[in-house]
């Protein structure tokens, strides 16, 4: 077989941030410190870039004092002028108004992307399926993509069963120093191959060999 036709054979990986379609609920989950927590953010970060790029208005929920940074933001290519930064302050129903926001910001039709940082404060309890439902029929009516960020080890359950892909990322150092951030797939109702490639990112300067 000529070598032109073992080429075409060959996988070529997509990013992840190309994959993410409209109409579906994504959860971002690792563990709490170290590789697992940052590369969350980058991928998070990077899904958001991928949907500027397409010309859409993105909106980041995070708890008060969360860690989005919008130096390092517009440094990995946000732009910042299209994205809505919504901060919910402290207090028992935290959790609650984290959703609430999300689902009123989706049913304006007005952002292709919301991001729910729910590390800190998940949701329990009956009332989750009933809030997922109502997001990604949302997300469905607009052809949003709702990006939910969670804390939990690779066995435990997704948020719900109405969450259509499960990414956990893990990221590590090149020889050459550079970062690297592998996508392991968790969960992914669709039932179609889902390999992505990995992202590269280059890291401070001072963190260079």
């Amino acid at each position: 077989m000529p070598a032109s036709a073992l080429r075409l054979l060959e996988t070529v990986l997509e990013p992840l941030a190309t994959r993410v379609q409209p109409g579906r609920v994504i959860e971002l989950s690792g563990g709490s410190e170290g590789s697992g927590a940052n590369a969350r953010t980058s991928t998070a970060v990077s899904i958001l870039r991928g949907v500027q790029f397409e010309g859409e208005t993105t909106a980041w929920i995070q708890p008060h004092g969360g860690a989005l940074y919008p130096p390092d933001l517009r440094d990995a290519g946000i732009d910042l002028d299209a994205l809505v930064v919504v901060h919910i302050p402290a207090g028992p129903q935290r959790s609650h108004a984290l959703c609430k926001a999300a689902e009123l910001l989706l049913r304006s039709a007005a952002f292709g992307l919301v991001v729910v940082d729910l590390v800190e404060t998940p949701p329990t309890g009956p009332a989750v399926s009933a809030w997922l439902g109502r997001m990604l029929g949302l997300a469905r009516q607009h052809d949003g993509r709702v990006v939910l960020l969670t804390e939990k080890p690779s066995h435990a359950d997704s948020v719900g069963t109405l969450v259509g892909l499960r990414i956990e990322s893990h990221r590590h150092r090149d020889a050459s120093g550079s970062f690297v951030v592998e996508h392991q797939v968790i969960k992914n109702k669709s039932g179609a191959p889902f390999d992505v490639a990995c992202d590269h990112y280059r890291g401070p300067d001072g963190l260079l060999p």
